[in-house]
């Protein structure tokens, strides 16, 4: 998000962070300090990053949905309690339900759309 027609630094960080600690673990994974899981089971880590995203710019709503749909999709990739995409659907209900009920309480502003309309 845009503020002031300067690019948010709290997001970039973020991505910034996680870009580096991705790059530490894929290398220590290739040197053989760590052994990580399946690259095509963590890709649930995203939607972390985007709830710390959300909650660096102080959108606490935005970051409590993100946050619960990363523990449900890694609950399901790796079959946490018997849960499955199958038997758990309900639960993405619950977080973005949950999100909307903390943005309204908290007083959370929407969003802007950018200014100056695009290129």
């Amino acid at each position: 998000m845009r503020r002031g027609g300067v690019r948010s630094p709290a997001k970039a960080l973020v991505w910034g962070f996680f870009l580096i600690v991705l790059g530490s673990a894929f290398l220590l994974d290739r040197m053989g300090v760590v052994d990580m899981p399946e690259l095509g089971r963590l890709w649930p880590a995203v939607f972390a990053v985007i709830a710390v995203s959300h909650f660096a710019e102080g959108r606490l709503g935005g970051a409590i949905t993100f946050l619960m749909l990363c523990a449900w999709f890694f609950a399901c990739e790796f079959e946490w309690y018997g849960l499955d995409y199958h038997n758990s659907w309900p639960l993405v209900l619950v977080a973005v339900g949950a999100g909307i009920v903390v943005r309204a309480l908290g007083g959370e502003p929407k969003r802007r759309a950018p200014e100056g309309g695009g290129s």
